[in-house]
């Protein structure tokens, strides 16, 4: 099975990510997710959107991410990669998208077939622990996964970010679910709470949309809940330089 994907030119899974399929869990994730893949996630189900995040979709109308060509992207948790889809359509030369569990990242790869864009050639889906990742990239689009992991690792989650963007490189995040709610996951955020993870890592907040409009907001499937609302913000070095110089090693 694998062995065809790997021949297929739009699913581009890697033998290093089939390797990783074998690893159960990385810190901070809760086999919720998992499970709820194992037992079969429509499109539009639960957290799955059925498509392009609202709040990505939206900025990328009105912002350009990648001025310049050969510019890279990474989407964690990124599910069935509609956002991934949408930054190489946007013109990403190569975007990851990464996912913990295997079944995400199978319905992921049959999302970019079903999709017939030819900006899916540009994807490669990596079944991979996010706090394992290498290199470096020009652009982080984080959407719902940080309020997926447990509240233990955020400060390793914001060390991650910090020393996977490039010199100049653009972080941007959904915030959501903003709202009252205890425990989780997914858990409550705020700006506030990001900020607190990042700026101690050398990140700077540049542009933060508090007020995001109806069709703005992020809306899963099971939708948003009663109270519940996005912020969206890009954060950048705060030196201009990478974040990573002054970040703590993983």
């Amino acid at each position: 099975k694998f062995s065809m994907l790997i021949r297929s030119p739009l699913l581009r899974l890697t033998r290093k990510s089939v390797a990783a399929m074998a690893s159960p869990a990385h810190a901070g994730a809760h086999p919720r997710w998992e499970q709820m893949w194992n037992r079969g996630l429509d499109k539009g189900q639960a957290f799955d959107v059925g498509g392009p995040s609202q709040t990505l979709a939206a900025d990328l109308a009105r912002s350009q991410f990648a001025p310049r060509p050969g510019m890279t992207a990474l989407v964690p948790g990124c599910g069935r990669a509609y956002d991934a889809l949408a930054l190489a359509a946007h013109g990403f030369e190569s975007v990851v998208a990464v996912d913990l569990a295997q079944t995400a990242c199978d319905a992921a790869q049959a999302e970019l077939v079903a999709s017939g864009d030819p900006a899916a050639a540009r994807v490669t889906v990596q079944c991979a622990d996010f706090f394992a990742l290498e290199g470096q990239y020009d652009f982080i689009w984080d959407c719902t996964f940080l309020c997926a992991l447990e509240p233990e690792v955020r400060e390793r989650w914001a060390q991650k970010q910090a020393s996977l963007l490039t010199k100049g490189g653009v972080l941007l995040i959904c915030v959501f679910p903003i709202c009252a709610k205890e425990g989780g996951p997914p858990y409550a955020m705020s700006v506030p709470l990001v900020q607190s993870l990042l700026e101690p890592v050398g990140l700077k907040a540049v542009r933060v949309l508090d007020d995001l409009p109806p069709q703005e907001q992020h809306s899963p499937g099971a939708g948003g809940g009663p109270g519940m609302r996005t912020a969206l913000a890009e954060w950048r070095a705060a030196d201009g330089a990478s974040a990573a110089a002054g970040c703590c090693k993983m």
